[in-house]
């Protein structure tokens, strides 16, 4: 996602008549402990100069998560950036957004309303806008079609030696989604590696690309070069 793109941002707690966000648990009284049902819609456009077209949508998704109330206020940080991993949003965001999707959650858990609730709602809705500059597109095009364009740098040893190893914590049995490089599953309790950018592989995995390309497979974030 370019570096430019503009992000806005709502959290609330969605009401039983909002169809987009309407998922229900059945036997919620026999859930375990008290959860919060998260809501994500993601969209991002791409904000054209062209008069006929203004924004031209690139990538819309709908997803819900049922996560413990206990382990979200224990582990929020680290929980959000796993949600958000798939959609490719910048640290920049991450760093805007969390503290206030965590406030909001604490003001739904505390709410008197929702004294008895075991299921609380949770929904954020995320805006991505990017420019789209003509000249710069067709300058893009021209690099990318060079035959420079198409070889990659490793990244340096000392960055992947420092690559940090995290441990996905979530509680429950909650399928937080997959390594996009061998797009196998990333469970909870697995131990997984984490890019500056926030984005979750398995460890052999991102080793082995960055060996070859210094940049992350789904954000393009730039390694330091070997």
């Amino acid at each position: 996602m370019a570096m430019d793109t503009l992000y806005d941002y709502q959290i609330w707690q969605p009401e039983e008549h909002e169809d987009d966000v309407n998922v229900t648990i059945s036997n919620s009284h026999l859930l375990p402990c008290d959860c919060f049902l998260f809501h994500l819609h993601f969209r991002h456009v791409l904000q054209s100069n062209h008069p006929q077209e203004l924004q031209r949508l690139l990538n819309s998704s709908l997803s819900s998560f049922l996560i413990p109330c206990d382990a979200f206020f224990a582990s929020g940080f680290s929980i959000l950036i796993a949600v958000f991993s798939d959609t490719g949003v910048a640290q920049d965001f991450l760093d805007a957004a969390v503290p206030d999707v965590l406030s909001v959650a604490a003001d739904i858990a505390c709410n008197p309303l929702n004294a008895g609730r075991r299921v609380l709602p949770l929904a954020v809705s995320v805006l991505a806008v990017s420019p789209y500059n003509e000249r710069e597109e067709i300058g893009r095009v021209l690099r990318e079609s060079s035959p420079q364009a198409f070889k990659t740098s490793p990244a340096s040893e000392s960055a992947i030696e420092g690559l940090k190893t995290v441990e996905i914590d979530v509680g429950g049995e909650l399928l937080i989604g997959e390594c996009r490089i061998c797009l196998d599953e990333l469970m909870n309790g697995m131990e997984v590696t984490r890019l500056p950018c926030a984005h979750l592989y398995h460890r052999d995995c991102i080793v082995k690309w960055l060996e070859t390309s210094h940049l992350c497979p789904l954000c393009r974030y730039a390694m330091p070069l070997s």
